[in-house]
């Protein structure tokens, strides 16, 4: 993609660009130590809103014991607020799924301004020979991929087996083919700019996500309310996500990632590097290198749910067409369209509109013909005589206060020996293989609180469901349908 360098755009992309918005804010110094804090330092994907305040408060406090308060004024939440409502804003405020606490999350060119003020500080060590290898091999690699001539194809791979070969009799022979102490400082910088740049990019991908969804929303909008149109503007666009490139790429990498061999793989490998005593101070100092398995993880499961949500969303917009809410729906979709059409996107922000004002914030009532008329209180007779009732029914109450107790702990032990018998991850249904359900429902809903809870880590597939049974009693056999839950061992432990 060329990037646009003429004077017009410029001058449009000046007001419109969060990222520069943020560098020219007047509060810049205090945003960007505090979004870096409270999100990139320690890779949150997203913080509850109510545990954000407390931390900007925090924050504050600190800030304030250097400056002084009047160099901050107003409250935590008051800027919080102002982050999240000002257009366009620094913070994305939502409601996750099942959840009634909203939280917050930075928007992608907020943090594509913070790593590059990052960068602008400069680096410790800037590498070229590493990088210079990595772009010959993605060249080699790009033009294997590509050409169709099975004898080129065949000729590279002899190469490779060449080279291989080279060096197995070099080992062989005593000859080492480490790196030496400025190769391995280069690469360490490589493999941590990389993974930086990468958990960075998910930001960007969610957000690109949520930009088709609405893209195809605008198209419905617009499309007018005759049903068949409707149809095939849905049933063309449903899975518009998964069709895109990065749709495409993002699906291709959570296999990768979730998969055993992968897993094992770097978790091993990270492991060697701790062996060697410049990875074991570098990767000591870097937080993220420490847990990277883990943050890859949390990213992508974060990306995946938003993905599933959304195409979910996009294929229960049909059932909206209903003929007892079609007169609403028209209205509805009146409505968004003048929404759509009052302030595009590409208009600067001096230009857009105001699309509905309020005279006031509050109506005027007065209630004093609505109160109703004075009605005395009629005297209440109470009977006294206390009269014989019916004899009590002979009843067995036993299993009425039996109360089966549900060690959560024990719990946790029978996942945790699960997932060392199957190499780190297992399913719930795995679990209860291992482990029969004593307790039936009750059971099943607490494994299912723990994955909910992350008390064990669990990845969670609403869109794939899992049939759960067990015996309640002799003869008698239950089946639940829950959505797939994995369980998957904490590596940052």
């Amino acid at each position: 993609m060329k990037a646009d360098f003429s004077v017009e755009f410029l001058e449009q992309f000046k007001e419109q660009s969060v990222a520069l918005r943020l560098l020219r804010a007047q509060h810049f110094p205090l945003m960007t130590s505090f979004f870096h804090s409270a999100f990139i330092r320690h890779n949150r994907r997203a913080v509850p809103y109510q545990e954000l305040i407390a931390m900007l408060d925090y924050h504050l406090s600190d800030v304030a014991e250097v400056y002084g308060e009047q160099k901050y004024p107003k409250t935590a939440r008051a800027y919080i607020d102002d982050w999240i409502n000002q257009k366009p804003g620094y913070l994305r405020k939502y409601l996750p799924q099942n959840s009634d606490e909203p939280e917050c999350d930075l928007l992608p060119d907020v943090e594509k301004a913070l790593h590059w003020v990052e960068e602008l500080q400069g680096r410790q060590f800037v590498g070229t020979e590493s990088r210079l290898k990595l772009l010959i091999d993605l060249i080699g690699e790009l033009v294997q991929g590509t050409t169709n001539d099975k004898s080129l194809q065949l000729e590279a791979l002899q190469q490779k087996k060449a080279l291989i070969e080279q060096q197995i009799e070099a080992v062989k022979q005593g000859t080492s083919l480490g790196l030496d102490d400025t190769e391995v400082r280069e690469r360490l910088y490589l493999v941590s700019d990389i993974s930086r740049k990468l958990l960075g990019d998910f930001r960007q991908v969610e957000a690109n996500f949520r930009l088709l969804d609405k893209d195809t929303r605008k198209k419905i909008t617009l499309g007018g309310g005759q049903k068949g149109r409707v149809l095939d503007i849905v049933f063309a666009d449903q899975d518009v996500i998964n069709s895109s490139d990065e749709g495409k790429s993002f699906i291709a990498f959570f296999e990768l990632l979730m998969t055993q061999q992968m897993r094992d793989s770097l978790r091993q490998n990270l492991k060697q590097i701790m062996h060697h005593q410049l990875g074991h101070e570098f990767v000591s100092s870097d937080e993220l290198l420490q847990h990277l398995y883990s943050y890859l993880l949390e990213a992508g499961d974060k990306v995946n749910r938003t993905k599933q949500q959304i195409t979910e969303q996009l294929r229960r917009y049909i059932e909206e067409q209903s003929q007892d809410n079609r007169r609403i729906l028209e209205l509805i979709r009146d409505f968004e369209a003048v929404a759509h059409q009052t302030n595009r996107p590409d208009t600067p922000l001096h230009l857009q509109q105001n699309f509905a004002e309020i005279a006031g914030i509050q109506a005027s009532i007065y209630p004093h013909l609505s109160r109703g008329l004075f009605v005395p209180k009629t005297p209440e007779q109470l009977d006294s005589d206390i009269k014989e009732g019916a004899q009590e029914a002979d009843v067995d109450l036993t299993n009425l206060f039996e109360v089966s107790h549900i060690d959560e702990l024990q719990l946790q032990q029978q996942i945790f020996t699960s997932l060392d018998k199957h190499q780190g991850q297992v399913t719930l249904a795995g679990v209860l293989e291992d482990y029969p359900l004593q307790y039936g429902l009750d059971e099943v809903l607490s494994y299912i609180k723990l994955a909910c809870e992350e008390v064990v880590p669990a990845s969670i597939d609403t869109q794939q469901p899992q049939h759960v049974s067990w015996q309640s009693e002799p003869g008698v056999s239950r089946t639940l349908s829950v959505p797939t839950i994995t369980f998957i061992r904490d590596t940052s432990s």
